[in-house]
């Protein structure tokens, strides 16, 4: 999950939860009227977008009115300069950027803190990625179910509401990204983010 949700976390961190909610809410949207032919599709994973022609991606995020378009590559920016391959990067014809020190520290940080998929920071991107279910009329849920309450996420983790949705959009999600298959891509995209790590930084061995 975390190489396919990275990009949503980078959103977050850059421009604050609502801000990331409306911009790939925005996005997500403009993609499915752009390109009925995935219409349905759950625009969360990043790796989904590497069977997106260049020709659709593109304009979505060239348009003047696009006004989340600066947003979106300003954030992706690590992304594009560390990971060329990042299918966002490659869709919309991104040059890639300069490789700098900082950037890769922010994605060593944010990816991180992604492992504790508990803490507010994580919950946040994946409420985002859940809201995308929602949003696509891919995910209804029975209005006694603690998902119905799905905006109060927002207070996580200070209500006891708010740890209950949290959990259910845990395992939401664990079902969307394996049984269900709803949102995982080919995997391929997963792989070569690990492997580029790899080849960026050796893996970090703790003591015995």
């Amino acid at each position: 999950m975390i190489p396919e949700l990275l990009w949503i976390a980078l959103l977050h961190d850059a421009v604050g939860d609502h801000r990331a909610v409306e911009i790939v809410t925005a996005f997500s949207r403009d993609v499915r009227v752009t390109s009925p032919e995935h219409g349905r599709t759950i625009w969360a994973a990043a790796g989904k977008f590497a069977h997106m022609r260049r020709e659709v991606l593109g304009p979505i995020l060239n348009k003047a009115e696009r006004t989340y378009a600066a947003e979106l590559r300003a954030a992706l920016e690590p992304l594009a300069a560390w990971y060329p391959d990042h299918p966002l990067s490659i869709a919309s014809g991104w040059p890639p950027g300069p490789t700098r020190p900082a950037a890769l520290a922010q994605l060593k940080a944010i990816v991180a803190g992604m492992f504790d998929r508990s803490s507010r920071a994580s919950i946040m991107v994946q409420a985002t990625a859940l809201w995308l279910a929602f949003d696509a009329d891919r995910l209804k849920v029975a209005p006694d179910l603690s998902l119905a309450q799905f905006p109060r996420i927002e207070d996580y983790p200070a209500t006891e509401l708010s740890q209950r949705i949290g959990a259910s959009i845990r395992a939401s999600l664990n079902q969307m990204f394996g049984s269900q298959d709803l949102m995982a891509s080919s995997g391929a995209w997963p792989i070569a983010f690990w492997n580029r790590g790899i080849a960026l930084e050796p893996c970090e061995t703790g003591d015995d």
